[in-house]
């Protein structure tokens, strides 16, 4: 990978993709860079409007708006892409690559595509991939 962060542009871009996939959220991204490795993890945060003069906290990232239940994370390695967060109490992950996707629960077993989450993450990895093929291959 050549870049030692990521791109505003990018970073905008994939935040953009995930608000979509879940509406009244928006996200903070965490990112880790290796030489051949980035991580992302996914913050959620709610989106509603409050009045300037009546805003509960006036720091949009205050504990006050955060969502974990839309959490999740992004590892890209060579190619592939695996986006990871809990359903239901479990930790379930989508691998996806252009050529093949499929899902594994937290013991490493084949599983089928979670409802109502799994179109939304195959979805999101299907636009995220090609950014991130573009930016750090």
């Amino acid at each position: 990978m050549n870049l030692s962060n990521l791109s505003l542009e990018l970073e905008l871009a994939v935040c953009a993709i995930a608000a979509q996939a879940y509406a009244h959220t928006r996200y903070k991204l965490i990112v880790k860079i290796s030489e051949d490795f980035i991580t992302i993890e996914f913050q959620g945060y709610f989106t509603e409007q409050f009045n300037p003069k009546n805003r509960p906290d006036p720091n949009p990232n205050s504990n006050l708006y955060r969502n974990p239940r839309v959490d999740f994370s992004l590892n890209y390695f060579k190619d592939e892409l695996i986006l990871g967060g809990w359903w239901r109490g479990a930790i379930l992950s989508l691998y996806y690559s252009p050529n093949q996707h499929f899902w594994l629960n937290e013991d490493g077993n084949d599983i089928a595509r979670p409802y109502p989450d799994g179109d939304k993450f195959e979805s999101m990895a299907a636009q995220i991939y090609p950014l991130l093929k573009q930016h750090f291959n």
